[in-house]
């Protein structure tokens, strides 16, 4: 691993086919929620060709799934889902995409509650893909404090929920908890370059333009960490469900892979999983400048 670079950490989160919080229920459903489903068809898809992009690029990812979609592909999947995900890393993205905080279900969740939640999520992952959780993504972003205080203590080694203008980790110290925040910066152009690539996906921000944007960061935080994330379902389907024609998905692929082969291409760069960021920041291998402590 080369020192002071900008780290990039390609990150999905797997989860049902565009699903959306409910009013008075503590589960998220597929859109249209009315309809009671759920439903993985799209996000397999996607993921199945996420992967192979990968594959071909050479770049690691994080994957943050959700333990309800990887019961439903681990159950009912066409292939093994442990050896479709065999060299990335499994993160925590909740049981079943859970609004922890109440702000569409109405229904906040209690820490006891959130702690029997995330137990009953990380036995499942460790028991589909034999592998230790360390880090967590909450659904919709939606996180707090007491939240974080109980990945601290469940033993997570860091959370990924928070967005932030600052693409240099810090750590919380009274959560014991590292936060790798989810980007939303302005470049030098005043474009807003985010984590999430909808933004790309719908042609609101085209390829270059993003490539150049992160790019753009390499001096400027040497060590740093830029996190790129998307929904796998998103290459098939949109927001709101509808299905994308096959022009459309192949669109949404030649965007992702023109930014991943960009950034790859871009000097002072370097691809890694969060898993391996952290163990070169704790290391004193990542060229990071110094530790942040926050209280959380």
């Amino acid at each position: 691993m080369r020192e002071g670079q900008l780290f990039v950490a390609f990150s999905l989160d797997v989860d049902p086919d565009s699903n959306k919080a409910v009013k008075g229920r503590v589960d998220s459903l597929s859109y249209p929620p009315e309809k009671g489903l759920v439903r993985v068809d799209a996000a397999y898809r996607g993921l199945k060709e996420t992967l192979q992009l990968l594959e071909y690029l050479d770049i690691p990812a994080t994957l943050f799934f959700e333990a309800r979609t990887a019961q439903l592909l681990a159950e009912e999947g066409p292939e093994d889902i442990r050896s479709l995900t065999n060299g990335h890393e499994i993160g925590c993205h909740s049981h079943r995409h859970e609004d922890f905080l109440g702000a569409a279900s109405g229904i906040p969740i209690s820490k006891a509650q959130a702690r029997e939640i995330i137990c009953e999520s990380i036995d499942i992952l460790n028991d589909i893909f034999h592998k230790k959780v360390i880090g967590f993504r909450a659904p919709y972003l939606r996180i707090n404090r007491e939240l974080l205080s109980l990945l601290g203590e469940l033993g997570f080694a860091y959370d990924s929920s928070i967005i932030n203008d600052c693409i240099r980790p810090f750590y919380m110290n009274t959560a014991r908890l590292w936060e790798f925040t989810v980007a939303s910066l302005r470049t030098d152009s005043g474009r807003r370059i985010t984590s999430y690539l909808h933004p790309l996906f719908q042609g609101k921000i085209d390829t270059k333009e993003y490539v150049w944007g992160v790019g753009s960061q390499v001096q400027r935080i040497k060590g740093g960490l830029f996190i790129l994330a998307f929904h796998p379902w998103e290459l098939f389907i949109d927001h709101s469900g509808k299905a994308l024609n096959a022009e459309n998905s192949r669109q949404r692929l030649e965007k992702l892979t023109d930014v991943l082969q960009g950034l790859k291409a871009t000097s002072g760069l370097e691809f890694v999983r969060l898993e391996q960021y952290l163990e070169m920041h704790n290391s004193g291998k990542s060229g990071h400048p110094q530790i942040h402590e926050v209280r959380a």
